[in-house]
């Protein structure tokens, strides 16, 4: 019955939305997936198919949660433009014409190879959830092909992931080398972050030095995810939730390499590192920055009392919760 609505609003919505897109431009705009067209197709969906108007600021950052709405939805823009057809499924010959030359004839068969296994999961009466998914499997493939230095899905052979106290010990360093002031490493562990050039240089060191972040390739994800194994999240999920989120924060060629990494990176994995630190508590308390009396030998950092913090709640109240 749902699926029978939901159907009827988007053939009730296709008409209105293709009329309206007829007399477009095209030549003018950037490409279907992501260009003005696109987002014209994806305002006039969410009208006609009713959905609630305050998720098209969600949907504008390209955030695509998996429920019925944001199905249908993708359903509708995929075939007011062409890149969806219910009995043809996906079309990647589109997807090589609008990212041509990038995309070859090797890489189109890659990328229906991936739809086509991620279809075969799905009912295949479910329009929706395939045209979803479809979609889904494309922009993580594409993303991870025409990458610009946003993600990275190598991770490095000689990668090990680190404890939280050697990430914490490895904060502390790059404080003291970046010349971090006492009162700001000391808001840090209250989980205050100051944006200022001492705590972004801050943020690149220990992201550089935890092998998890270069200049070049930008957030190691492969890497990133083997450090955080975030809880019943796999490589591929946790890489399409995060390449998106990166890709909405990249930053302009301009940017310097700190404010990159703080503005980009930081952002992103913000909340994922809050939860690994969290998950690691118990160890993390034994660090020098969370004792009142066992500062570490021949560290100059101020220590913070712990009577003061709220270690886990709230914003979590310490360093962990800045990284």
């Amino acid at each position: 019955m749902e699926r029978d609505r939901s159907s009827s609003y988007v053939a009730a919505a296709l008409l209105l939305v293709c009329i309206s897109l007829a007399s477009a431009p095209r030549g003018t705009e950037a490409n279907i997936f992501g260009g003005k067209l696109y987002q014209k197709a994806q305002q006039d969906c969410i009208l006609f198919m009713g959905i609630n108007p305050l998720r098209l600021d969600q949907y504008k950052k390209f955030v695509y949660p998996p429920d019925r709405d944001t199905m249908c939805l993708i359903r509708c823009i995929g075939i007011s433009l062409d890149f969806w057809d219910d009995i043809l499924g996906f079309d990647v010959d589109l997807a090589e014409q609008e990212f041509s030359p990038l995309v070859d004839a090797t890489f189109k068969k890659y990328l229906a190879g991936n739809i086509t296994l991620k279809l075969e999961l799905l009912d295949p009466l479910d329009n929706c959830a395939r045209a979803y998914y479809a979609f889904r499997t494309f922009r993580a493939q594409i993303r991870q092909f025409i990458g610009t230095g946003t993600t990275t899905m190598a991770p490095s052979v000689n990668f090990q992931p680190l404890t939280a106290v050697q990430i914490l010990d490895i904060i502390v360093d790059c404080a003291r080398e970046v010349n971090l002031p006492p009162s700001f490493l000391t808001s840090l562990t209250k989980g205050i972050i100051t944006d200022c050039p001492e705590v972004q240089c801050l943020i690149r060191c220990a992201a550089v030095r935890t092998g998890l972040y270069t200049d070049k390739d930008g957030a190691l994800l492969a890497n990133l995810h083997r450090q955080l194994d975030p809880p019943g999240e796999d490589l591929a999920s946790f890489s399409l939730r995060q390449g998106m989120c990166l890709q909405r924060n990249q930053q302009p060629p301009t940017a310097d390499c700190c404010t990159r990494a703080f503005k980009q990176f930081f952002t992103c994995l913000r909340p994922d590192f809050e939860q690994f630190f969290i998950r690691n508590r118990e160890t993390v308390m034994q660090h020098f920055l969370y004792k009142t009396d066992q500062p570490a030998e021949g560290q100059a950092t101020p220590v913070v009392q712990n009577n003061v913090l709220d270690p886990f709640g709230g914003n979590m109240g310490m360093i962990l919760s800045s990284y």
